[in-house]
């Protein structure tokens, strides 16, 4: 496993990869939720067969922290440093909570070198960060170890003040490459499914062939509850791909 630093400009990202680029089979670019790490998808890259990539955005992990930029347009431009330094071509996109926001607007304008989509419990909106919210996660504690230890509080406020909410529901249909929609089901999990009945029901609607992948022993952290069948679960789609 390889793990190094490119720049986004004045952004330094840390990135994490496994394997090489093959003709024979796609590349999996593995997008993180709201505070997570790169470190946060090694159990992927360590059991995933073949190349696979993943990084941290900006101000989270080993990655640098700018005092501003942090809507949706900056990170999508985080993963369009990453996809252009690997020399990615053919791959399959994952994202997991808001990470699967920004794989969806990500996809949405660049499918032609895409062959597939992996939406891990998330609504198809990127949502804005309210003070509410701002204290929640600058406080929470999630498997003994606090978010700011993976994130910090300068690109939590940076969220706050420039994420702008989008709701990608009408646009879903635009799609036209496999997608998968991993949705927990476990209504009593410490942190719920982000996936209610209604937002299951437009992503059916919006695209047609959508492949629903139930977690039934997990709430929204499937990557950590049910890790064998998550892993498992990419491994199969991406099977499908080649």
């Amino acid at each position: 496993m390889k793990s190094y630093f490119i720049h986004n400009e004045a952004v330094v990202l840390h990135i994490l990869e496994n394997g090489v680029v093959s003709e024979k089979s796609p590349s999996l670019l593995i997008i993180n939720g709201l505070w997570e790490s790169a470190e946060r998808a090694i159990p992927l890259l360590s059991k995933i067969q073949g190349h696979v990539v993943t990084f941290s955005f900006r101000g989270r992990g080993l990655s640098s922290t700018p005092e501003n930029n942090y809507n949706l347009v900056d990170h999508l431009s985080d993963i369009e440093a990453v996809i252009s330094y690997c020399g990615l071509k053919n791959y399959c996109v994952l994202g997991f909570s808001r990470g699967a926001a920004y794989a969806i607007g990500w996809s949405l304008s660049n499918q032609k070198d895409m062959c597939g989509l992996i939406l891990v419990d998330q609504a198809p909106i990127h949502r804005s960060v309210g003070k509410e919210a701002l204290d929640f996660w600058s406080k929470l504690v999630y498997l003994q170890v606090p978010i700011l230890n993976h994130m910090r509080l300068e690109a939590l406020q940076g969220l706050r003040n420039d994420a702008d909410e989008v709701d990608f529901s009408e646009q879903l249909s635009n799609l036209h490459i496999p997608v998968a929609l991993f949705a927990g089901r476990n209504a009593a999990a410490k942190i719920p499914s982000d996936i209610s009945e209604e937002t299951l029901e437009i992503y059916k609607e919006s695209i047609p062939g959508l492949n629903v992948i139930e977690f039934q022993n997990s709430g929204h952290m499937i990557p950590d509850e049910e890790q064998q069948k998550y892993i498992e679960e990419i491994g199969l789609f991406l099977k499908k791909l080649v």
